[in-house]
């Protein structure tokens, strides 16, 4: 079937692997045949780039592609910062808008795509564009507008080069079949507002709900329509307690005026916070996660949701870790944040993001307009109906994957060789976690892990029997060395925030319980034989 395999994990199965992968030595990098989409560029859409070179006989340069004229001008604007705009090229390949053999509205509108051509040496620049801003095209979009890549019109500053098109108007158009998506992308936000809706009351429905193609470009458009909105009205942002790698250089990558991180979520951090506010500053928005990855602290959301109503600043918040059957923060934020592609989706294979705005935030609709006036619908319809199919039983696959995390959390934490386990119920914020913790929820699938000697870390996960790579929230178990893939450039920065170079986080996926109490201890036991 058209659009099938499109993993968004790989296999690293030991810690040299790891290191190797992070110095990008060429005996591992040229073994890895796929990768997180954002930070390994899938191999259709390399191919898609090549034929694009090919058709404009471009040679010394490299390009990225976009879905949309707007994704595809924030890189070039990105990238013009690096260079002299003489070396910036974006070119629209789109269907003709009059062909014989009528490609259909929903067809022609997927075929369409945009590359940016810039010089060679502009590669690190433009994939930490890719990498930050989660703008790139799906490997299932390139796939199809690679199927129709001879029928499409070539545009350049706004005029068509019809000697660039390789296959006459008169000659029929194989398009594959595709359905629009909108029924999945219905069904997705619906249920979505379901799990999220609050156990305090006050319905959330779909209208509520924005889907975006990734979790970053769904916190890249929320960072951008709070900056360039009247919200707040100053141009600064504060991030609170340390979030995923990303995150913060997708939200500088917005250019705001002020970036404060408040890194280790503490009760004096916030006192800081608070006192800086009470001086007489102010501040836009705040970012958080809840609970942090991969420490898995919890941050105080009542005192932050009084000091956001007291001066009058946004709460935007990142629950993929939490999970929505798990956690209720909607009563203490005014955004919540979800990456789909985690446990959401779960089945690994698809990406996806949404952006939820609580009714009743005093800024409901000034979110939502500045939301809107940038949203659009870039997200590949058989993407969506990937995710439509593998999110129905999400909420059972939470507990089951909740249940399993709690019990490995509690083994390993008894241990001797262990200094401690990061998870809700073990770090001292527990209580702060349950506070938002649903009635029937549980404490999540994410658990890393700290040894008092770092060699017992490279032993216990070269010995541990799971699968072992980049994401999290797989149905199946994934572990990795987090600071090694995630901060290699920048350890000792990491560890100053409590991730250590040696911490080992471990997503708990849907195998037997016992079978990975097994596995556990088998690692474990390698551990006390090498100690």
């Amino acid at each position: 079937m058209f659009g099938l395999g499109k993993a968004v994990s790989a296999s690293l199965p030991t810690w040299d692997n790891v290191v190797g992968w992070s110095r990008r030595e060429p005996g591992v990098v040229d073994k890895v045949k796929g990768g997180y989409p954002r930070f390994y560029i899938h191999k259709i859409i390399q191919r898609l780039s090549r034929e694009v070179l090919s058709r404009l006989k471009v040679a010394d340069a490299n390009c990225m592609i976009f879905p949309s004229v707007a994704s595809a001008g924030r890189c070039a604007g990105f990238l013009d910062q690096k260079t002299s705009p003489s070396n910036l090229r974006t070119v629209s390949f789109h269907a003709p808008e009059l062909r014989p053999d009528g490609l259909s509205v929903e067809q022609a509108k997927w075929a369409h795509f945009e590359a940016v051509i810039y010089p060679s040496d502009l590669q690190p620049e433009a994939m930490a564009f890719w990498r930050q801003s989660g703008d790139g095209i799906s490997s299932r979009h390139a796939e199809y507008a690679l199927s129709l890549i001879d029928y499409l019109e070539v545009m350049e500053n706004g005029t068509p080069n019809h000697d660039l098109c390789l296959i006459s108007d008169s000659q029929a158009c194989a398009a594959p079949e595709l359905k629009s998506g909108a029924e999945e992308k219905r069904s997705i936000r619906s249920i979505i507002a379901e799990l999220a809706t609050s156990d305090e009351g006050g319905q959330l429905t779909a209208h509520d709900v924005f889907l975006f193609p990734k979790g970053l470009s769904a916190i890249y458009a929320v960072s951008r329509a709070l900056r360039f909105s009247s919200l707040g009205g100053q141009d600064s942002i504060v991030v609170y307690g340390f979030p995923y790698c990303e995150t913060v250089k997708c939200i500088e990558l917005t250019g705001w005026t002020k970036f404060t991180l408040h890194g280790h979520g503490t009760k004096q951090e916030l006192d800081q916070l608070e006192a800086y506010l009470e001086s007489g500053e102010r501040i836009s928005a705040l970012f958080c996660e809840f609970p942090s990855n991969p420490q898995l602290k919890s941050l105080d959301l009542p005192r932050l949701r009084t000091l956001a109503d007291r001066y009058h600043f946004v709460i935007a918040c990142d629950e993929t870790i939490g999970t929505f059957v798990n956690v209720d923060v909607l009563p203490y934020v005014d955004i919540i944040m979800t990456s789909l592609t985690k446990i959401f989706s779960g089945a690994s294979d698809v990406m996806g993001g949404s952006v939820i705005v609580n009714p009743r935030s005093t800024y409901y609709g000034s979110i939502c307009d500045a939301l809107a006036s940038l949203w659009e619908d870039t997200y590949f319809p058989l993407d969506a109906i990937t995710l439509a199919q593998n999110c129905i039983d999400v909420v059972s696959r939470v507990r089951k994957c909740s249940h399993s995390a709690e019990a490995i959390a509690n083994l390993i934490n008894a241990h001797p060789a262990v200094e401690r386990v990061n998870y809700p119920s073990l770090v001292p914020t527990r209580q702060l976690y349950e506070r938002c913790k649903r009635k029937d929820g549980g404490y999540g699938f994410l658990i890393s892990i700290i040894f008092h000697n770092p060699v017992s870390a490279v032993r216990f996960y070269d010995n541990l029997t799971v699968a072992k790579g980049p994401s999290l929230g797989t149905n199946f178990t994934l572990a990795i060395p987090y600071a090694l893939l995630s901060h290699f450039r920048e350890l000792e920065w990491a560890a100053s925030f409590d991730v250590p170079e040696h911490i080992v986080r471990i997503s708990v996926g849907l195998e037997d319980t016992d079978e990975l109490l097994g596995a556990v201890r088998r690692a474990l036991d390698c551990v006390e034989m090498l100690e």
